[in-house]
């Protein structure tokens, strides 16, 4: 895997796997706006199958996911006979990437991710992303759109355009479409299968397709994720360390 690949694959396997590692849920709604319930816990473990595609590859991988509340999200992807080929560190100022396979890493902070991916990157989106929640807080003052399956929070963040849909049956975040003007990115977010984490419900499968500008047109990109397992935990480990023999690029 290039290192390329590595770093987008572990930023959208992280954005499909949270706000605040804090569950917030829509419950109903009350003067035309959204009654939103908070729920909090401190850690989250997941295996999890991902499945990569862009206009020059696909890939299959296993990963295994690891979330401290607020503070970090550590990944270990292993796609061949358990294998790990790649380790990352997720905090809220930086991404470092371990590449096992060129015995290398690398250390990136959001403000240069966003500037090489051509979209706001930061802890809060990833998180926000992972168990389905809206990638921006809602406000009273968020437009909200009904339709006969959803309500529709729309919401602008700079140059981004944001709308949620939220099931109307379910009460949960079924799709997120962002759309940068004037430049033609967009990525859209759709989640599915909510299944029951103890007391919390959390979408099993995301399936998240980015296009962006790159060079004279635009790229495309999809990544397609299962949880297999998902459980809280009153404590993880985050084992992360770089040996004296990788380079840094």
């Amino acid at each position: 895997m290039s290192n390329r690949l590595l770093v987008l694959i572990f930023l959208i396997v992280a954005s499909a796997c949270s706000r605040k590692v804090t569950v917030t849920d829509p419950d109903f709604v009350k003067d035309n706006k959204l009654v939103f319930s908070v729920q909090d816990f401190s850690y989250l473990n997941t295996r999890t199958k991902i499945q990569y595609k862009d206009e020059d590859r696909s890939v299959s991988t296993s990963a295994n996911i690891r979330i401290k509340k607020d503070s970090i999200i550590w990944m270990s992807l292993t796609p061949l006979f358990g294998i790990e080929v790649a380790r990352a560190l997720i905090t809220k100022d930086s991404l470092i990437l371990l590449n096992r396979l060129n015995k290398e890493y690398m250390v990136y902070d959001f403000k240069n991710l966003s500037e090489k991916f051509q979209f706001d990157i930061n802890y809060h989106l990833i998180q926000s992303l992972i168990l389905g929640n809206m990638p921006l807080e809602y406000q009273d003052m968020n437009e909200i759109v009904s339709s006969k399956q959803f309500y529709i929070i729309k919401q602008q963040s700079g140059p981004y355009s944001i709308d949620n849909y939220i099931n109307r049956q379910l009460m949960k975040l079924q799709k997120v479409e962002v759309s940068e003007e004037p430049k033609k990115n967009k990525m859209i977010m759709e989640f599915d299968d909510h299944q029951k984490v103890e007391m919390f419900t959390i979408p099993f499968h995301s399936l998240i397709s980015l296009d962006y500008e790159h060079g004279e047109g635009l790229k495309s990109t999809e990544i397609n994720i299962k949880h297999g397992h998902a459980e809280l935990a009153s404590a993880l480990r985050f084992p992360f360390e770089i040996p004296s023999r990788y380079e840094r690029k």
